[in-house]
């Protein structure tokens, strides 16, 4: 197979994984709608809110995508594949995101003020790759700042990344509507809002009219009040500090009444995955001392700025090599003198590191072998011209703790708890109380969105399978 066929190979794999993508996330997106729908308690239609929003943004974020590289191939924009004269990708990590807040003095420290309260969290994307962060309730007056115990890891980056940070934000209005209001009073509006029409409804259960579309509630909203871009340059293994651009007001409901500082922290790494995977293996003849005639054959491993031999593959993962020599900013690689040539595919590596300078000769067996070699040395001196500072040296990159992955899989299930179960076997097991509150939830339902069925699952749509 010619590597044209390859590559129109590897894009046809790209474009269904892509293709994979966005019908899951549309999946999750009709779930969540219904779940949204159904859910009665305030945790529970914002976790919903928040991730029917990723999913909106991920959707859009794969069909931008999907559409750029079928534009590319209709305009015969294709990336070679031959050599490996290209710099290699990335892991790149996002943690430690803390956001400052500035209150005014009356409110923070004379505990003056109307108490306003948000509900906060953001998006982190490169390309088409979204994460969600946990989201922060009840951030009020008292809280000088959000923090974010996420760990959010990228796959696949290229050297010239955008990394950017969104932060969406919902004002709460517990303290001033429905939710502050007696659970019995609670359901009398809930009634009247069905019976004196949907302007007037809508007004009494503290709705907007951006939380209806046609017939369907949407819940919560989230406004994005502010966003940041981290690139290559603040790339470090320590805490940042990197500038907010606060999104001016769209409306008269928008939640931009969050005190944002300006400014935002987080520590952003990347691993080349030249430093972490094998940039190239295979057998090299070196050259003993300065004698020409005399070489010894090794078994090599190109990685993390060496080049190491060993005697043969075996001893790698067991024993330390018995020859590394630096592959770095300050390595140059060359091909041998003709008038000293007595091998033939032969090339020199010339080494500088703290004034102590070296010349190895190496020989390969073919001239195949010796191209592969000369381009992955070339590559790797490439990927630390490109990479820059992430190229000195392997940064860490945490593994989100169990418990907290753990945690926040027991926080979004709650999202279920109070969901209508359309299983009749599981549904046998219901308590009456509960039977009648699933009843008084569809009677409301009904009445606000004429929807009850689809919501409950009692006419569910046929499932479909991607190709």
């Amino acid at each position: 197979m010619s590597g044209i066929d390859k590559h129109k190979v590897l894009l046809q794999n790209w474009d269904h994984d892509l293709q994979q993508k966005i019908d899951h996330e549309i999946k999750m997106r009709e779930g969540t709608t219904k779940l949204l729908a159904a859910s009665k308690h305030p945790s529970q239609l914002l976790e919903a809110a928040r991730n029917l929003l990723t999913s909106n943004h991920r959707i859009m974020a794969y069909m931008s995508e999907l559409q750029k590289r079928k534009t590319a191939q209709v305009l015969g924009r294709q990336t070679s594949v031959e050599g490996n004269q290209v710099p290699c990708t990335a892991r790149v990590c996002v943690t430690d995101l803390r956001i400052p807040l500035m209150w005014k003095d009356t409110d923070h420290f004379k505990n003056k003020g109307d108490y306003r309260r948000y509900a906060v969290f953001c998006l982190v994307k490169i390309d088409s790759d979204i994460y969600d962060t946990s989201m922060i309730n009840n951030v009020d007056r008292s809280m000088t700042d959000l923090t974010f115990d996420d760990t959010l890891v990228f796959e696949n980056v290229p050297h010239d990344f955008e990394c950017k940070v969104e932060i969406f934000c919902h004002k709460l209005h517990e303290d001033l509507t429905i939710a502050s209001t007696p659970k019995k009073l609670k359901k009398k509006i809930n009634d009247l809002s069905g019976s004196v029409g949907r302007s007037v409804g809508k007004r009494l259960s503290g709705l907007h009219d951006t939380d209806i579309i046609g017939n369907m509630v949407l819940g919560p909203r989230f406004d994005m009040v502010a966003q940041g871009t981290m690139t290559l340059q603040g790339v470090n293994d320590s805490v940042g500090t990197f500038d907010l651009v606060v999104e001016p007001v769209s409306d008269s409901n928008s939640s931009c009444e969050l005190p944002l500082f300006g400014h935002y922290c987080c520590r952003i790494v990347a691993q080349p995955l030249s430093l972490i995977n094998p940039v190239h293996t295979g057998y090299l003849n070196l050259q003993e001392d300065d004698d020409l005639a005399k070489w010894k054959r090794y078994w090599c491993v190109l990685k993390n700025l060496k080049l190491d031999f060993w005697s043969s593959s075996d001893d790698v993962e067991v024993t330390e090599p018995l020859v590394t020599i630096p592959i770095t900013k300050n390595t140059q690689i060359s091909s041998a003198d003709p008038s000293r040539i007595k091998r033939s595919h032969m090339f020199h590596v010339r080494t500088c590191e703290r004034d102590s300078f070296g010349l190895f000769t190496m020989a390969t067996d073919n001239q195949e072998e010796l191209t592969k070699w000369w381009d992955a040395l070339q590559q790797h001196l490439l990927d630390q011209v490109l990479w820059k500072q992430a190229c000195d040296h392997v940064m860490d990159i945490p593994s989100p703790s169990p418990s907290k992955r753990k945690k926040s899989f027991l926080r979004k299930s709650s999202i279920y708890d109070d969901t209508p179960i359309s299983d009749s076997s599981s549904r046998s097991s219901i308590s009456s109380d509960i039977k009648l509150e699933d009843d008084q939830l569809n009677e409301m339902l009904s009445t606000l969105m004429g929807e009850a069925k689809q919501i409950r699952g009692d006419n569910p749509h046929p499932s479909t399978s991607t190709s």
